[in-house]
């Protein structure tokens, strides 16, 4: 049993996506939380940073403190959402060894998969016990790995900022929180702008995790090569009809609709081998990320992935708070950056 300090608590969960910066205020008190404040800072000039994946960290600091200025928000620590971009993700298996003896093992295989020395990297894994009907039971483990240097330069934009870093977390292991109580195989695909990731959960605990290609940043290319509009109205043509465009619309909803069956081919081919892969039956798809949100994508994943149940996760389940759960389904580009928050707080 987890027991609370008592006491209001604020805090920070900070997600610095690739068309804009995700930032909650989350209030602990005793065993609620609720989010007090939330924002979304948009990123101009997607195409140049979209190249990389990477956002200019020397920037990010005179954006916060931008934010933080015209917003009321009073919490001096916060916790970082690490992107998969920064990651190195592995899987892998260990036979039934004693269960004392598996951090030394994983430190091992650390260092035989990842080219940094275990002084240059921090770690986060987890491992159950796994088998089959042609395998014996055994440890399966997956495992994060994050260079320091990218913690350094986190923990610099907070200084310039008169934040604490408290910690951070990788995103394949933040959605761990919603799915905690469920049991059976799901699987939760975090799609946006520059990359998405799947996360692959096995009675709540993440077993499998990995980039995938779909990025947002090509349908909004195609867009502007079709159209020859300018980037923000491109943008905000895409915030408005997402992929539900008029009859008289026609090439466009051709170039939505082409978008939308790449997607669930790509889906259906990244279940098909994780399936493979862990020897299961995925039971139910959770949907999260920017492209989740936009008008028609629902209807499209349903249309084209019907064998599947599926889901726009919301976090209200965890998160209350009047104006937050007003969001609907948008509250779901908050799932990174909340999850991050509750399971450092509850670790």
């Amino acid at each position: 049993m987890i027991i609370f300090s008592l006491g209001e608590r604020r805090v920070l969960g900070i997600d610095l996506g690739s068309l804009n910066i995700k930032i909650i205020e989350v209030i602990k008190n005793k065993d609620r939380f609720e989010v007090s404040n939330f924002g979304i800072i948009p990123i101009v000039n997607f195409k140049e940073i979209g190249s990389s994946s990477y956002i200019l960290e020397e920037n990010l600091s005179l954006v916060l403190k931008e934010f933080f200025k015209k917003t009321n928000i009073k919490a001096k620590e916060a916790i970082f959402n690490i992107q998969a971009p920064y990651l190195f993700p592995i899987n892998f298996f260990v036979p039934l060894i004693p269960e004392k003896s598996l951090s030394q093992v994983i430190r091992f295989e650390s260092q035989k998969q990842i080219p940094f020395s275990l002084d240059e990297i921090e770690i986060e894994y987890r491992y159950q016990t796994f088998q089959t009907e042609s395998q014996q039971k055994q440890w399966l483990v997956f495992m994060t790995a994050l260079p320091k240097n990218y913690l350094k330069k986190i923990e610099n934009i907070c200084k310039l900022i008169n934040l604490r870093l408290k910690d951070s977390g990788s995103e394949y292991f933040n959605l761990e929180p919603f799915f905690f109580k469920k049991l059976g195989n799901i699987v939760a695909f975090d799609l946006g702008h520059s990359y998405s990731i799947v996360s692959l959960f096995k009675d709540g605990k993440t077993i499998y995790g990995n980039k995938i290609s779909i990025r947002g940043y090509d349908f909004l290319d195609m867009l502007m090569n079709l159209t020859r509009f300018p980037e923000d109205k491109i943008l905000d043509l895409v915030y408005n009809k997402g992929f539900q465009f008029l009859p008289e619309e026609r090439e466009i909803q051709s170039v939505a609709v082409q978008f939308l069956d790449n997607i669930a081919n790509l889906i259906k081919s990244e279940i098909e081998k994780i399936e493979n892969k862990f020897l299961i039956k995925i039971e139910k798809i959770y949907w999260t990320g920017g492209l989740s949100i936009l008008p028609g994508f629902k209807e499209g994943m349903l249309a084209r992935l019907g064998l599947y149940e599926q889901e726009i996760l919301q976090p209200f389940e965890i998160f209350q708070g009047r104006k937050f759960v007003n969001l609907g389904d948008k509250a779901t580009l908050f799932s990174q950056s909340l999850g991050v928050v509750f399971r450092k707080l509850m670790s």
